[in-house]
């Protein structure tokens, strides 16, 4: 088969044997209405274009016929619209991003795949003021949950924990640090523990995963070295972990251009990865970090790798002041969780520091102790924690250990639900069992049992055994 690369063209001559017959015939009418059109109208019929191709692109069973039609597109851009690189990669993250959710409406607008004669999308949103669908949209569409009863009506997926109450197949997480203070270690050492499924200072797992670690820094030697030296500390080597080496890897492209993220995609589909390590963004993105753009063009694949349920680490550097991440700071409005590493001088290592979590929307009263401000350091050749406020479980009261059994038996039960991972059960039905074992009595008033109840569910709130919303209740 023959590969298709920036620097080729297709044409008559040249076919492309490795894409089907219909994409070929769409990439050739394509390249014949960006030759009629006229050079301001250029543009919009290029983001037709690729929109269109990039969708056919997804019924291609094999990769090198998606990279082929990729690569045709950007020569579209390119020869045919005579648009410039930057202008190109955007259209076409952008196109690529819609193709992948085709049932979909993206930024107000049908992704319906475009014909020759599709009108450029209007900017109006999937409804006029009149809450009817726009003339061009064929297909009804149920319009979005809105009001406070459909929210809290509505019935979504549980996250997909991976390591403690911090990571899930869909966080959107920045890890920021100086230069040298240990960044790749300690993402390294996390990756293959959530490989693993092994516990990792003091956060649990729930499952082996499968990690994809992209490393844009070091040499494949270095690269080797850091590995060998994590799974020593491991102590196994994790049959889901994964990491190929920029080196490995002719025209290595930067991951905010198509090219480059075609490249990870390829791995995707060959992986399958829960979650993905990008070490680090200053090396895998091209263009000025203090600019906006270049994080903006890699978000709309960030976000596409969210749908897909992938878990991202992303991790960058700090400038001068090493107390904030080098350059625009949008990239952290965009993103779940922010963690900060501080260097701390230790005399018995060179690898010590303070781990700070400035954002992080999945914290909540439940789970703040995997949120905790952290000293972390290694070691002889061992990861260690100290976090004041993470503290043994506190001493409860002979009666409140009852009312701990009770909770138990009752999350043994078959009526559960899930709560930040982990199985909960009703304030009401733990109640029950209270007083099916005898804590709570029914010859008692119902002062007595609030008050006793009251009294024993703080107690055990207070030391960390149980965590309770308005309606339900899970163990910590």
């Amino acid at each position: 088969m023959t590969d298709v690369s920036f620097d080729d063209d297709f044409d008559d001559d040249k076919p492309l044997p490795e894409i089907s017959v219909d994409a070929y015939n769409k990439l050739d009418r394509w390249r014949d209405e960006l030759d009629r059109t006229q050079k301001m109208d250029k543009r919009a019929v290029f983001e037709r274009a690729a929109a269109d191709l990039f969708l056919e692109a997804e019924f291609e069973h094999d990769l090198a016929a998606s990279r082929a039609i990729a690569d045709a597109i950007y020569l579209l851009g390119r020869d045919h619209a005579g648009l410039d690189d930057d202008d190109i990669q955007f259209i076409m993250v952008g196109a690529k991003a819609r193709a992948e959710r085709p049932t979909e409406r993206v930024n107000g607008h049908d992704n319906t795949p475009p014909t020759d004669n599709t009108p450029p999308p209007t900017d109006e949103g999937d409804y006029g003021h009149n809450g009817s669908s726009q003339a061009h949209d064929k297909t009804p569409r149920i319009p979005p949950p809105l009001t406070i009863e459909e929210w809290l009506a509505r019935k979504l997926p549980a996250p997909d924990f991976i390591m403690g109450d911090w990571l899930t197949t869909t966080s959107r997480v920045l890890l920021v640090g100086p230069t040298g203070l240990g960044k790749t270690n300690f993402a390294l050492a996390l990756a293959l523990h959530i490989a693993a499924g092994k516990n990792f200072l003091h956060w649990r797992p729930q499952r082996p995963c499968r990690v994809l670690y992209i490393d844009g820094e070091m040499a494949r030697r270095l690269l080797r070295q850091r590995i060998d030296d994590a799974v020593n500390r491991l102590g196994e080597r994790p049959a889901g972990f994964y990491a190929p080496s920029h080196e490995d890897i002719e025209n290595f492209a930067p991951l905010n251009t198509a090219a480059g993220q075609a490249l990870i995609e390829r791995f995707i589909a060959q992986l399958k990865p829960d979650f993905i390590v990008f070490d680090s963004i200053m090396c895998l993105l091209i263009g000025e970090m203090k600019d906006p753009a270049p994080w903006a063009a890699v978000m709309p694949w960030v976000r596409s790798l969210t749908r897909r349920q992938i878990g991202q680490l992303w991790l960058h550097h700090t400038g001068h002041d090493e107390k904030k991440s080098y350059g625009d700071k949008t990239r952290e409005w965009q993103l779940d969780t922010v963690a900060h590493m501080e260097a701390i001088a230790r005399e018995d290592t060179d690898l010590s520091f303070s781990l700070e979590f400035r954002k992080a929307r999945e914290r909540t009263p439940a789970t703040r102790a995997d949120f905790v401000l952290a000293r972390i350091a290694l070691v002889n050749d061992e990861w260690s924690v100290e976090a004041p406020a993470i503290v043994a479980p506190g001493q409860v009261s002979p009666l409140g250990l009852k009312f701990l059994d009770a909770l138990h038996n009752a999350l043994a039960g078959d009526t559960t639900e899930t709560r930040y991972g982990r199985r909960a059960v009703t304030l009401e039905l733990w109640k029950a069992e209270c007083f099916k074992i005898g804590i709570l009595q029914h010859d008692k008033t119902p002062k007595q049992i609030s008050a006793l109840w009251s009294k024993y569910r703080l107690e055990l709130i207070a030391a960390n055994r149980v965590a309770c919303d308005e309606t339900m209740a899970w163990t910590v």
